[in-house]
């Protein structure tokens, strides 16, 4: 992890801006962020051309690692990692297992913008626990990143549509 750790109030605060927070009051994402050794485990293959690890194959190791009591958890890590096509992502999720991965390799390219870069692919991430799938707009913080320009793009907050699909996943959850 860098330098700048980011707690788990500051993500729960910068995903749950003004307009959302007033409908998670009697609930709070609980975000936990594990500092993990996962590289040295033999079980996660390591990419020699690529430089890379496969963040599917993390995600399957997790299971094992995590308590099964969690809400959900986001772990970050300073590993590049890569989808099951090879291509670098800043993050992953199973929203069945409630665990993320953030990739901050390449986020932290430029320290002026590396933690809002942070800030929002964990906010991305953790929209993804909701339910909310990846967005059109791309100033939303539910757009699909596939470059640094693209997270510089998005605004810390999510566009009306993703609002209100989001107020409904609350609203299922609270039934």
């Amino acid at each position: 992890m860098s330098e700048k750790k980011i707690n788990k109030l500051e993500i729960d605060l910068y995903f749950l801006n003004g307009y959302t927070t007033k409908y998670l009051e009697s609930y709070k994402i609980a975000a936990s962020l594990y500092n993990m050794s996962i590289k040295d485990h033999q079980d996660v293959e390591f990419n020699v051309n690529l430089k890379t690890y496969d963040g599917d194959q993390i995600l399957k190791q997790l299971k094992d690692i995590i308590p099964k009591n969690h809400h959900y958890v986001l772990i970050v890590t300073g590993l590049p990692i890569v989808d099951s096509t090879g291509s670098r992502i800043f993050g992953i999720v199973d929203p069945k297992e409630r665990v993320a991965i953030l990739s901050e390799d390449r986020l932290i390219s430029d320290p002026k913008l590396a933690k809002e870069r942070i800030m929002k692919e964990a906010a991305h991430l953790i929209g993804h626990f909701w339910g909310l799938g990846h967005c059109l707009n791309e100033t939303c913080i539910m757009s699909y990143a596939k470059s640094l320009k693209d997270v510089d793009t998005k605004l810390p907050m999510l566009c009306k549509s993703c609002q209100e699909d989001f107020k409904k996943a609350y609203n299922e959850l609270i039934k």
